[in-house]
Parts: C-alpha cells; sequence; structure tokens
C-alpha cells in the first residue's frame, strides 16, 4: 500500500465513501481547472471520502459538505486570497480553517480573508501529525 492508504487505514473508526472513478478525478480536474495530487488521487480511487476520529476529508461525494469541487468552489469565493491552483482537503471546522492541497501535494492552512501558509509537504504528513 502507498503511504496515504496506510496512513488513512490506521485512523481511528473510519467510515469511508465508494471508491471513486478515473472518470469522477479527471471530472475533478476539469471542473476546477487544476490537476490534483497523485496522493490524492490515490486516495479517492481508494476511499472516495472518508470520515474518522477529528479528519473528515473531501473527495466524491453527493454532500455537498464534502464534494471536493463544491467546497472547493464555495471557499475560492469565500477568500479571494486564495489562488485557484488549490482545492480543499478538509474544512476543519474551527474558526474558519481550511486545510488545501496543491497539485505537487503540499498541503496548505488558510483562515478568513488571510493567504494560505504551507504546513505539510504531503496529505499523509499532514494526517500523521494530526
Amino acid at each position: 500500500m502507498s503511504k496515504i492508504i496506510d496512513v488513512i487505514y490506521g485512523l481511528e473508526n473510519l467510515l469511508p465513501l465508494k471508491p471513486a472513478s478515473i472518470e469522477a478525478i479527471e471530472n475533478i480536474e476539469i471542473e476546477l481547472a487544476l490537476p490534483l495530487a497523485e496522493e490524492y488521487k490515490e486516495y479517492l480511487l481508494k476511499y472516495g471520502a472518508i470520515m474518522a476520529d477529528d479528519v473528515e476529508l473531501t473527495g466524491v461525494a453527493k454532500s455537498q459538505n464534502r464534494d471536493v469541487v463544491q467546497v472547493t468552489q464555495r471557499e475560492w469565493a469565500a477568500n479571494r486570497k486564495i489562488k485557484h491552483n488549490l482545492y480543499v482537503v478538509e474544512n476543519v471546522g474551527i474558526e474558519g480553517i481550511i486545510i488545501w492541497q496543491d497539485g505537487s501535494g503540499k498541503i496548505y492552512e488558510s483562515s478568513p480573508n488571510n493567504s494560505a501558509k504551507q504546513i505539510a509537504n504531503s496529505l499523509a504528513e499532514y494526517l500523521e501529525a494530526k
């Protein structure tokens, strides 16, 4: 297994959705007009989207609060300081903190009306630090 799959598999009380298709992942990239990190694609192909203790990642989901396209577009509109090369991987739900990822896999954090600052080199690293 890859690092991200191992890390997610080890989360407490993991509740995955159904795996995403390659077509669904390609559609996300088209709709957002940006590349997804390979690590995020692996996660989507295995889990679709997840909830676990202290984490709820975006992905391919019917819920507007977990669908990566809907959440990203909503957060882009809410914070004009966010560059459109980032997509939302998690809405922390505390003080408007949003966790973003870029196509290279780096993880960023933003708060309302503030630019995103890098906090991890990968989604796996971010989750391990939680």
